[in-house]
């Protein structure tokens, strides 16, 4: 994946996170269940935008994440 393909990525996974953010702080009605589990896609998207930006870590110094040297 390059450059720009990373930054869309993480682009469109912040954007996500951000509207199931918003969705979730809405106040809900007593009684009321949710339809969509907002909780579980947040942690998704959080765990993808962090594996995105290591990604892009690697390709801005040119070495790869996790090597031992």
């Amino acid at each position: 994946m390059g450059l720009g393909a990373t930054m869309w990525a993480i682009a469109l996974a912040a954007a996500v996170f951000a509207l199931c953010w918003l969705r979730e702080r809405r106040p809900r009605t007593f009684g009321e269940v949710r339809l969509f589990p907002y909780v579980p896609v947040m942690m998704v998207c959080l765990v993808l935008i962090l594996g995105l930006l290591a990604h892009l870590l690697g390709l801005l110094t040119g070495q790869p994440i996790g090597s031992p040297r």
